[in-house]
């Protein structure tokens, strides 16, 4: 007797693998066209998003992310998935290098002797400068006036932790 139930994919299995399809399709139409290009899609794909991003109406979005939707269940979405979690992963380490930069800006102004933990993790560093940025951006803090210093600061910093 033959068990044809192995080969068998349950409906709510095949509309969540839609859904995901779908979903992917709205994460393309969110990339800019440079990075569009760079991902190999069939022409009638990259028309599909490019229509997408020109619709206003909200029913013909919907309409037009599910033909796309269509279309991308057609093909191997693996490289382009590859691509979407490259340009997240680095997305993401952009951000951490971000959020530490401003961790570094906003000890120094605090309390200007984590400048020696500062140095001690990157001894080649113009300490005088990073001390005149230090110091003026405290000043700047204390009269509530303009963030430039801070900026600079800032900005030094990134160099620095580059």
């Amino acid at each position: 007797m033959i068990d044809i139930t192995d080969d068998l994919i349950s409906k709510t299995a095949l509309k969540n693998q839609a859904k995901d399809v779908y979903e992917f399709g709205k994460v393309l139409v969110a990339l800019t066209d440079k990075q569009i290009s760079q991902i190999e899609l069939p022409e009638n794909v990259i028309e599909a998003i490019k229509e997408l991003k020109r619709i206003k109406k909200i029913s013909a979005q919907k309409r037009q992310g599910l033909y796309l939707a269509k279309l991308l269940r057609e093909i191997d979405l693996s490289k382009a998935q590859q691509f979407v979690d490259h340009l997240k992963f680095e997305s993401q380490s952009e951000i951490r290098k971000f959020h530490q930069v401003e961790n570094w800006r906003d000890r120094l102004i605090d309390d200007i002797s984590n400048l020696t933990d500062l140095v001690n993790l990157s001894p080649d560093i113009d300490i005088q400068k990073l001390r005149n940025l230090i110091l003026n951006s405290q000043k700047e803090i204390k009269k509530s006036s303009s963030r430039k210093h801070q900026r600079e600061l800032f900005q030094y910093i990134k160099e620095i932790l580059e």
